[in-house]
């Protein structure tokens, strides 16, 4: 997970939340909210290029989420996995070794 790993921690998530994040146990986790639950169902829904087929998925995006923010959150999800993928492609090097990114919750809200 990487960089995730500490966006995670910078926005509050607990080591268990994100060790349940690397496999299938958030889904059944009382510590993830229906609309935690839900974000990272579509998330990984549209990373697997799946969503279209998941009406599950997007009937609980739905419930939770404005038509707005549902858009919002596939562009972000959209442009996440663009980047990763042309960085892959290209053979690009996202930070320098010892160079990381410190991320600051109050630049995330």
């Amino acid at each position: 997970m990487g960089h995730n790993v500490e966006l995670g921690r910078a926005l509050g998530l607990t080591g268990e939340q994100l060790g349940l994040l690397e496999g299938d146990g958030w889904k059944e986790s009382p510590l993830f909210s229906a609309r935690e639950k839900a974000v990272i169902r579509w998330a990984d829904e549209v990373t697997k290029l799946t969503a279209k087929g998941n009406d599950f998925a997007f009937e609980e995006m739905k419930k939770h989420f404005t038509t707005r923010q549902l858009v919002e959150l596939t562009f972000v999800c959209g442009m996440w996995n663009l980047s990763g993928r042309v960085a892959e492609a290209l053979h690009l090097v996202v930070e320098p070794p010892g160079g990381r990114i410190a991320f600051q919750a109050k630049d995330m809200r």
